[in-house]
């Protein structure tokens, strides 16, 4: 621990060194951008393109993007090709050019195929196991370098040792402030044009943030592991929406810095974009799941299954994922319920509380009692949401519970159900339920 606090002290003043190049006081002159990964270094795999592709051409359209419409900003990348480029050189790289902006392009991953969306760290304190994964998984490139251990840049520095990140709690960011108004620039770009969760902005610790001395981000533009995200990443038309995103957010952030008026016109020409669009996929869910069990209730099982994780159950071979607390969730939020009415069971009325059902069936026709649909089953309630009947069993208190009758309804031939949660008869998502229950 003494070897870390020495470490640290040289590295700040390392950093001082950085901070007191001289820039243009408010001026966006130069933007680093940097493709995440390269070389030996693939980062995330997918079923059919490894994250390194991905980054470098997403970073190019990027960068043409802002050549096209800022000839006065100077644009440098850390890599234009297939090569490895080590996390402390991508930094120095743009340190060197003393510039205004970095932004280091990924692509996110999970060991399931359940969570989607796009989130932008900047350098922080994680607040969360799951923001820390992440940083450790950008972060464990420094073990795929020849020599690292004796790299000074390093220092000592082991991504998968909780003690080494030590340093970064001691860590002051002269460019928070910036840092973190130009990640929501781009956050709010990808919530107003593309579909799937915002995610967020967040901050953990990435060594190639924090080596960085300028406004840095580090961006996440969808999961790898999602095969409709792995899709639209590849597509002309995800590449360019997410380039033209980070282009706008670009532009207000060089707007607001300078003091002047975002252009009112800019110039996009790229493949899938605008006029060049051709019909291509959006990341609306898992393009292989069944109509009945779409990627929202996949997120709703996943979500069930680490609850019960969470209280000692046994949970074999279980998609598990917490959503953050404090972030908007992967889940989406439900609209009101249309109508809700029990069958059969006509005496019972709406349960306070918080309470679990399992969802087994859907219609967008109400079916007759001892329809052929319901194989047999009786004593089921049925909501109306969007137009769509749906037909639930279980009225349980417990997550537990109501993945007994899940085990139940699957073996009767319904493979598809799902636990879900209501609060005084109002559907909500199952990380609301469990943070009501919490409190």
């Amino acid at each position: 621990m003494k070897r870390l606090l020495v470490l640290f002290i040289a590295l700040s003043m390392v950093s001082g060194v950085a901070y007191s190049q001289k820039r243009e006081p408010g001026k966006v002159k130069t933007l680093v951008i940097d493709p995440g990964h390269g070389g030996d270094k693939p980062g995330a795999i997918g079923k059919h393109i490894q994250e390194k592709e991905l980054t470098l051409s997403i970073a190019k359209k990027f960068g043409k993007l802002v050549e096209d419409n800022y000839p006065d900003v100077k644009v440098i990348y850390t890599r234009t090709t297939d090569v490895d480029i080590a996390l402390a050189e991508r930094a120095n790289i743009a340190n060197r050019a003393k510039a205004d902006l970095f932004v280091s392009i990924h692509i996110n991953s999970h060991p399931t195929s359940v969570p989607v969306g796009m989130e932008t760290f900047v350098m922080g304190l994680s607040r969360s196991r799951a923001n820390m994964e992440v940083a450790k998984k950008e972060n464990a490139d420094i073990l795929l370098e020849e020599g690292y251990k004796d790299n000074n840049e390093y220092q000592g520095f082991d991504p998968n040792s909780p003690e080494s990140y030590v340093m970064f709690s001691m860590y002051q960011n002269a460019y928070i402030d910036k840092s973190l108004n130009f990640a929501q620039f781009v956050q709010d770009q990808y919530k107003s044009s593309i579909k799937t969760t915002n995610r967020g902005v967040k901050q953990a610790e990435f060594f190639v943030l924090y080596k960085t001395s300028m406004p840095s981000v580090l961006t996440e533009v969808g999961f790898i592991s999602n095969p409709a995200e792995e899709a639209y990443m590849m597509s002309d038309e995800g590449q360019a929406t997410i380039a033209v995103c980070l282009l706008n957010a670009f532009a207000n952030y060089k707007a607001q810095e300078e003091s002047v008026a975002k252009p009112k016109k800019m110039e996009i020409d790229l493949p899938g974009y605008g006029k060049n669009k051709g019909k291509k996929p959006t990341p609306q869910g898992d393009p292989e799941a069944d109509s009945t069990y779409n990627a929202q209730q996949k997120q709703d099982d996943a979500l069930a299954a680490a609850i019960l994780m969470s209280q000692g159950e046994d949970v074999p071979k279980a998609e598990v994922e917490f959503p953050e607390k404090n972030v908007p969730p992967s889940i989406a939020p439900y609209r009101q319920e249309e109508e809700i009415k029990t069958v059969v069971k006509k005496d019972e009325i709406v349960v306070e509380g918080v309470v679990y059902r399992v969802q087994f069936l859907t219609s967008e026709k109400e079916l007759a009692y001892g329809a052929k649909e319901f194989k047999g089953v009786t004593n089921y309630q049925v909501y109306k949401q969007d137009g769509v009947f749906r037909y639930t069993m279980g009225n349980e208190n417990t997550v537990a519970k109501a993945k007994n009758i899940q085990s139940e309804m699957r073996k009767k031939g319904f493979k598809d159900a799902f636990v879900i949660a209501f609060y005084n008869g109002k559907r909500i998502s199952l990380q609301e339920a469990r943070e009501l229950q919490e409190n």
